[in-house]
C-alpha cells in the first residue's frame, strides 16, 4: 500500500512544494494539523498536512489578477513544474494562491471541505486586497477536479462570500467519475501493471466508500459528484459553466499509456478533457478551449510522463487570464 500511496501523491497531486522568487512577496496562513489523520479507506490512513494557503504576490503594486491553485502542500522547500507558474505570474503583475484543506487527497466529497476553502479564499482576498473579480481556478489532475468542482459550487451561489471564478483551467484531470471508476476497475481486475493496479485498488475503494458503492450500485451519486458526466444531459453540472472561459489541457499519448501502464483511451483523462470542452461548445460557450500537446509531458526529474503540468505553457496561461474581458 505504501507504493500505491506514493504513486497517488506524485500522479494525482504532484510535487507541489514551492520556492518563491526573490522578486515576489510570500504570505502564508496555516491551521496546524496537530496529528489528525485522513481516512482514505478502512485500512488506509494518512497524516493531514497543515490547512490554509500560501499567497505569492508581485513585489510591488496591487495584482491585476489571481491564479488559485488547489494543490496539496504549502511549504517552500523545492519546486515542481506546476509551482513554477508563480514565476511567470508575478512578472505579469498576477498573484498565485495555493490553497489546501489539510487532506492531501481531497476529493471534495462533503460540504465542510468546500466551506473551508471558501473561508481561506475570503481571508486571503480581504486581508491582501486581491481582485475578487479576476480569479482563475486551476490545478493538475485531482487538483484540477477540485478547481472545477469548487468553481461549480461557487457558480451555484453557495459561497458565503460571493466568490466566483473568472475562468477555470484543468490539466489532465479526471472529471467524469463514471468513466474514471470504470477505467480504474479495469486496471484493478486485469493487474497488467503494478502501479496502475495499486492506484486503482484503493481509489475505487475511496470512491465507493464515499459515494455509496459502485456506479452500478449507486449511479445517481456518481452523476451528482462528477463535475462533468457524459451520460447526463448537457454534461451534468458542467452546464452551469456555459458562459465561463474554460480550458482543458491534455497530452493524449496513448502509446505511452499502453506501454507503461497497460491502459488505453478509456482509462485516460484526455477523454474527459475533450468531452467537457465539446459539451461547453455545444452549449454556446465561445471561450472553451481544448489544448492538446505532444511530447511536453515530463516530470521535474526529467522522466517522461504525459500526465504532468509541464504540458502547460505557464506564461501563456497567465496572458490568457489577463486578456479575458
Amino acid at each position: 500500500m505504501k507504493n500505491a500511496l506514493y504513486f497517488l501523491l506524485t500522479i494525482l497531486i504532484g510535487n507541489i512544494n514551492i520556492a518563491p522568487a526573490q522578486t515576489a512577496k510570500v504570505i502564508q496562513y496555516a491551521e496546524p494539523a496537530n496529528g489528525r489523520l485522513t481516512m482514505l479507506t478502512d485500512d488506509i490512513s494518512l497524516p493531514e498536512e497543515d490547512a490554509g494557503y500560501t499567497l505569492i504576490l508581485p513585489n510591488e503594486g496591487k495584482p491585476d489578477a489571481v491564479i488559485v491553485l488547489f494543490h496539496s502542500g504549502r511549504d517552500t522547500s523545492s519546486t515542481g513544474f506546476e509551482m513554477r507558474l508563480y514565476t511567470e505570474a508575478v512578472k505579469r503583475q498576477t498573484a498565485c494562491l495555493y490553497v489546501a484543506t489539510g487532506n492531501r487527497f481531497e476529493f471534495l466529497f462533503d460540504e465542510t471541505a468546500y466551506r473551508k476553502i471558501d473561508e481561506f479564499l475570503h481571508k486571503a482576498i480581504t486581508e491582501n486586497n486581491l481582485p475578487k473579480d479576476r480569479m482563475l481556478f486551476t490545478g493538475m489532475s485531482l487538483a484540477g477536479t477540485r478547481a472545477m468542482k469548487y468553481g461549480i459550487w461557487c457558480k451555484e451561489g453557495k459561497s458565503a462570500h460571493g466568490i466566483s471564478p473568472k475562468a477555470i483551467a484543468v490539466c489532465d484531470s479526471p472529471l467524469d467519475m463514471v468513466r474514471f471508476w470504470k477505467g480504474l476497475d479495469r486496471s484493478k481486475r486485469l493487474q497488467l501493471n503494478k502501479i496502475s493496479a495499486n492506484e486503482a485498488s484503493w481509489v475505487t475503494a475511496v470512491l465507493e466508500r464515499n459515494l455509496g458503492g459502485t456506479p452500478v450500485e449507486n449511479i445517481s451519486a456518481y452523476y451528482d459528484y462528477s463535475p462533468y458526466c457524459h451520460e447526463v444531459e448537457n454534461g451534468g453540472k458542467t452546464a452551469i459553466l456555459k458562459d465561463m472561459p474554460f480550458r482543458a489541457y491534455t497530452e493524449p499519448d496513448v502509446k505511452w499509456w499502453m506501454e507503461n501502464r497497460g491502459n488505453d483511451f478509456y482509462s485516460m483523462n484526455a477523454m474527459d478533457a475533450a468531452a467537457v470542452v465539446n459539451q461547453l461548445t455545444i452549449l454556446g460557450n465561445e471561450n472553451a478551449e481544448l489544448i492538446l500537446t505532444e511530447n511536453k509531458g515530463y516530470r521535474p526529474d526529467g522522466s517522461r510522463h504525459p500526465h504532468s503540468w509541464s504540458i502547460v505553457d505557464n506564461g501563456e496561461l497567465v496572458e490568457w487570464l489577463l486578456g479575458l474581458k
